[in-house]
C-alpha cells in the first residue's frame, strides 16, 4: 500500500501545530505525544489514508482506508493501541484531498495486524473544500464494536479538533450525540449542515456552503484576478477561467477577503493548491510535496503531471500589481504564504 513515511507525517503534524511542541524522543507518528497549548498534553497516532484499491468488487468504491502498524509489532499478532492516561487521536492524512481523517480510538484499541481503517471519500472531499465535515455513526463490530463517528478536516484545524475530541472524550459522547457536539463545536467559519433527510450530510454540507460561499467570494475573487491581469499566477493561462483563491482558506478564522490573502490561479492550479500537491513558498516559488507525489504515482492519480506541476517547479508566481507600491499589503501576502506553507 502507498504510504508517505513516518517523518513525513511527524512533520505535518508538528507543522500543523505551530504552538505545540513534541515530548519524548520517539520521534515518530505511532504514536507521538506533543504538548499542545492551552490544551495540554495528547497523543496522536498517525498513519495514510488512501483510495481502497486492494479489494475491487468487495467494498464499495468510495471508501479510502488507513493500514496501521505498529513499529515492532510481529505479522499476525494483535495491536494494542493506548489511549487511558491521555486524550488520544488516531489520524490519517490523505495525500489526495490534503486533509486529515480521524477515526475513534476506543473502537480500534485491540486490532489486528495491519487492521484496515475505512473511511468514506465525500468526508474527504468535503473537509478539503470546507475544511471539516462529520459523518453519520456507523457500526464497527469484533473486540471494540460499537457506534463510530469519524471526521475529516483541514491541517489548519488540527489543534480545534484536539481540543473538541478532548471535550467530546471527556463527556463519554457516543453515537449521534457524538455526532451532534462534533458539528455544534466546529470551527467558527464552517457552516452547519442544511437538515434535509433527502441528503447525505456529505451533500448538504455541500449544497448549503457553496452557496453562502460563491456569494462571499464574488467581489474578492474579481479584485484578486483583476491585480493579475485575470492571468494565472503560475501558468499565465486567462481565457476568462482564472478565479480568485485565498491563500488562507475562507473556513479559517484568519482568513480575510483581502487582495493580499488571494492569488489568481486556473481552476487546475487552484484545485492542486486547495489539495496542497502544489506550494507556494514564502519566498513566492512554486514547489511541490515530494511524498505526497510519488503516493499519487503509485496510486496511478498523477496523470497530467508533466503538463500542469512539472515544467513551473523551482519558478516564481507571477506578482499581483500592489506588490511594488504596497508595503503593508506586501508584508500581509507574504505572512499568509508562510503562515499555510506546511510542507
Amino acid at each position: 500500500m502507498p504510504k508517505l513515511s513516518d517523518a513525513r507525517l511527524r512533520q505535518l503534524v508538528l507543522r500543523s501545530l505551530p504552538a505545540a511542541s513534541e515530548v519524548g524522543t520517539a520521534r515518530h507518528t505511532k504514536p507521538m505525544i506533543v504538548e499542545v497549548p492551552p490544551v495540554g498534553l495528547h497523543r496522536i497516532y498517525l498513519w495514510t489514508t488512501t483510495p481502497d484499491q486492494s479489494a475491487r468488487g468487495r467494498r464499495p468504491a468510495d471508501e479510502h482506508k488507513a493500514q496501521i502498524t505498529l513499529p515492532g509489532t510481529p505479522r499476525g499478532s494483535r495491536q494494542i493501541l493506548l489511549h487511558r492516561d491521555m486524550t488520544t487521536a488516531l489520524l490519517g492524512y490523505s495525500p489526495v484531498f490534503g486533509v486529515f481523517s480521524a477515526w475513534q480510538v476506543e473502537r480500534h484499541l485491540d486490532s489486528a495486524w495491519s487492521a484496515n481503517l475505512q473511511f468514506k471519500e465525500a468526508l474527504l472531499a468535503n473537509a478539503a473544500a470546507f475544511g471539516w465535515a462529520v459523518g453519520e455513526p456507523r457500526n464497527t463490530f469484533g473486540r471494540n464494536a460499537g457506534p463510530e463517528v469519524r471526521v475529516a478536516f483541514h491541517p489548519v484545524h488540527l489543534a480545534h479538533y484536539l481540543q473538541v475530541l478532548r471535550d467530546a472524550d471527556a463527556g463519554g459522547l457516543q453515537g449521534n450525540p457524538r455526532r451532534q457536539f462534533l458539528i455544534a463545536n466546529r470551527p467558527v467559519r464552517v457552516p452547519a449542515p442544511v437538515p434535509d433527510a433527502a441528503e447525505t450530510g456529505a451533500q448538504q454540507e455541500r449544497r448549503r456552503v457553496m452557496g453562502s460561499r460563491l456569494y462571499r467570494d464574488s467581489a474578492f475573487s474579481r479584485n484578486v484576478a483583476a491585480e493579475y491581469g485575470s492571468e494565472c499566477a503560475i501558468c499565465a493561462t486567462q481565457l476568462s477561467i482564472t478565479e480568485g483563491a485565498h491563500i488562507i482558506p475562507v473556513h479559517d478564522e484568519r482568513s480575510v477577503d483581502q487582495i493580499w490573502n488571494g492569488i489568481c490561479l486556473c481552476p487546475n492550479h487552484h484545485r492542486l493548491y486547495e489539495h496542497r500537491v502544489l506550494r507556494i513558498t514564502n519566498e513566492t516559488i512554486v514547489q511541490q510535496n515530494d511524498e505526497e507525489v510519488r503516493v499519487l504515482r503509485q496510486l496511478h492519480l498523477l496523470a497530467g503531471y508533466d503538463d500542469l506541476i512539472e515544467p513551473f517547479l523551482g519558478e516564481h508566481i507571477r506578482l499581483p500589481r500592489y506588490y511594488r507600491h504596497n508595503t503593508a499589503y506586501r508584508a500581509r501576502f507574504h505572512e499568509a504564504l508562510s503562515l499555510m506553507d506546511l510542507a
